[in-house]
């Protein structure tokens, strides 16, 4: 049976990408409007308020460092850590494009936040691979 260190070590990437998606749904609940930030302006194309982002972000990040957690304790972790997975991909592809299409907005030079988190995105694949192969190592 893995303990959560060995998980933490094995699964680092996804372990990292929920704990930001985490802490991207409590920024978001934060006093204040996020979203109305100049840096923020591209978001308004995938959502309408700083609370649906939250808890959206929240619940998943949230999901995902359970499903790490009890991952090898439980058959259906795996499959929580693909659904995670891929909504951490789209998740983090759709927050590059809008930090990238926020900068083309506000006619400002590109940072580094859509590389950032195009990689991110990219790294989510991995993940996504990695659990797959849990689910048939499991079921085989």
């Amino acid at each position: 049976m893995r303990t959560a260190i060995q998980s933490l070590k094995d699964r680092a990437i996804e372990w990292y990408s929920a704990c930001v998606m985490v802490a991207w749904g409590i920024t978001f609940a934060l006093p204040g409007d996020l979203l109305s930030k100049p840096d923020f302006v591209g978001f308004h194309r995938y959502t309408t308020s700083d609370a649906f982002l939250a808890a959206l972000f929240s619940f998943m990040g949230s999901a995902g460092l359970i499903a790490l957690y009890i991952n090898g304790r439980w058959p259906r972790g795996p499959l929580i850590r693909i659904a995670r997975g891929a909504f951490g991909a789209v998740a983090w592809a759709l927050i590059a494009y809008a930090f990238y299409d926020a900068a083309k907005i506000n006619n400002l030079p590109i940072g580094t936040g859509p590389l950032v988190y195009a990689l991110l995105a990219l790294f989510e694949f991995v993940s996504i691979y990695r659990a797959a192969y849990d689910v048939r190592y499991h079921h085989a």
